[in-house]
């Protein structure tokens, strides 16, 4: 039978509104019973075995499992027990009972159960799809969970909280990079005393000498051909160039090129020579390239177009 990875979509809003709880409880029935036991909303399930956790999921937390599903003759639908990476939701709100939702929320890390669940609502409630045909109305769907880690809302937000630090220290870099260079740029061209024109994302372009029959400035998707010398802006060192008699070719503005000259060389035309100073964000950032351009390295290209 055609097997589905039905839980990637299970859950998406998860906005929870649940209370918490800090152990484990069942609504009827010993744990580890070989009888189903049954919630007061009516889904039936059975512990199949305890794992170590003694924490239930709670409002605001995140848990991991996995999941086999079965139909009432134990043909398989899905089985996710092989996939070594789990499933992985925010704690579910409980929208409806009975449900797979209701589930999930009896269990603590390591336990495993079978629920028992009505196949209409599963697929149209939980996996906000319509039945398939190979399944008949109103019968009875077999479902086994394995629950991995259950996370509570403090360690999520724990977790979040050091994301966003990590996030505010990357962009406090990436705006220091580019002031310097944005100074960088500008000292260069006060000391040549050259007129730029600037590009959205922020390189500049020099134009050396231009030809006045040509009126018409290079167009995204153009193939252009080019010459090319490439040196780094600190200290002038050349890292690359066209060689000599050859054009360099390429398509603009489909990022077959760094961003800087994808930018830059739509401000020119054919027949144009031209300075294209290109901060690192738009070159090659953080990683550089090779070892010939290190890391946030602002580079200068004298470019001549054919």
């Amino acid at each position: 039978m055609k097997q589905f990875f039905l839980f990637s979509f299970l859950f998406c809003a998860c906005s929870v509104g649940l209370h918490a709880q800090n152990k484990k409880i069942t609504a009827a029935g010993e744990q580890g019973s070989s009888t189903f036991s049954t919630t007061t909303s009516g889904l039936q399930y059975k512990i199949i075995k305890e794992g170590i956790g003694n924490e239930l999921p709670s409002s605001g937390g995140f848990i991991t499992f996995w999941t086999k599903i079965l139909t009432e003759n134990d043909s398989i639908i899905d089985d996710q027990f092989q996939n070594p990476e789990p499933i992985a939701i925010e704690t579910p709100i409980l929208s409806y009972k009975p449900s797979i939702e209701e589930g999930l929320l009896l269990l603590t890390e390591g336990d495993s159960a079978l629920f028992l669940l009505n196949a209409d609502s599963l697929f149209i409630n939980t996996f906000r799809q319509e039945l398939p045909a190979y399944l008949k109305p109103h019968s009875t769907i077999k479902m086994i969970v394995k629950m991995g880690k259950v996370y509570s809302k403090r360690v999520v937000d724990s977790v979040r909280f050091e994301q966003q630090k990590v996030a505010a220290k990357q962009r406090a870099i990436v705006t220091d990079v580019d002031v310097k260079d944005s100074i960088a740029i500008q000292k260069y061209l006060q000391l040549h005393n050259y007129k730029a024109e600037a590009t959205k994302s922020g390189a500049y372009v020099v134009i050396l000498s231009s030809s006045e029959q040509e009126k018409k400035k290079l167009q995204k998707n153009e193939n252009i051909e080019v010459t090319y010398i490439g040196t780094l802006l600190m200290d002038g060192t050349e890292f690359d160039r066209s060689r000599n008699g050859d054009y360099f070719k390429f398509t603009l503005g489909i990022g077959q090129v760094i961003k800087g000259w994808d930018e830059g060389m739509q401000k020119l035309k054919h027949g144009d020579r031209a300075i294209i100073l290109i901060p690192s964000r738009i070159a090659y950032g953080s990683k550089g390239a090779g070892g010939s351009i290190p890391p946030n390295a602002p580079l200068v290209f004298e470019v001549e177009i054919k």
